[in-house]
């Protein structure tokens, strides 16, 4: 489990007070799965060095990332202006679509956290420039009921066939809760996958 100083909390609360949306990013499905991912990356790819994450919008992974591999260079990647100005003043950044993206040095590692929201088409588009020989994470759930969610799926099989998986260095899943069904009165729960793969010369 991530320690967090004073001077991170309080910064992430600034960022909170100046941009209210940001406040979505610390929800407990969110953090649980941001803790998830940096314990993944600290265990299997301890040496990854230049990062980038796509979907960072306000850079909380990338904060919280970078505590676990303090020496990492991450970049956070974003079709949003906004939070990704905020994630700028303390990592490397880009502007713009995913699939327009363009790799001008090695990248040891790529993360997205939102394949959910892709269609397969951009998703095709992502995944088909990431570099040879480069490691990603991706992580995705269950949840249809979202509107955004255009690419949930319902097994963790099914959720790396869509993504292209075929070099799975760990994958896996874990139980969150949704927002309280208010016509059953309880809880929901559904399911978020991820999985580390490597992109070979084959794929």
């Amino acid at each position: 489990m991530l320690q967090y100083d004073n001077e991170q909390i309080i910064d992430w609360m600034e960022g909170v007070r100046k941009h209210p949306d940001m406040v979505n990013a610390f929800w407990p499905s969110q953090i649980n799965s941001k803790n998830w991912l940096c314990d993944w990356v600290k265990s299997y790819l301890p040496s990854a060095n230049r990062i980038i994450i796509f979907g960072s919008w306000y850079g909380v992974l990338a904060d919280m990332l970078k505590i676990k591999l303090p020496k990492s260079q991450i970049m956070c990647v974003d079709k949003d202006k906004e939070p990704l100005l905020w994630s700028a003043r303390k990592h490397a950044y880009w502007h713009g679509d995913m699939v327009t993206f363009e790799y001008d040095t090695r990248v040891d590692l790529v993360i997205n956290t939102v394949t959910e929201h892709l269609t397969q088409e951009i998703y095709n588009k992502w995944y088909e420039n990431i570099p040879k020989g480069t490691y990603f994470v991706i992580q995705g759930n269950n949840d249809y009921k979202e509107p955004d969610h255009v690419r949930a799926v319902q097994t963790l099989d099914e959720f790396n066939r869509i993504n292209r998986v075929e070099n799975i260095l760990h994958t896996d899943s874990i139980q969150y809760e949704g927002p309280w069904d208010t016509v059953d009165n309880k809880p929901t729960y559904y399911e978020r996958y991820m999985t580390i793969g490597f992109k070979s010369e084959h794929n």
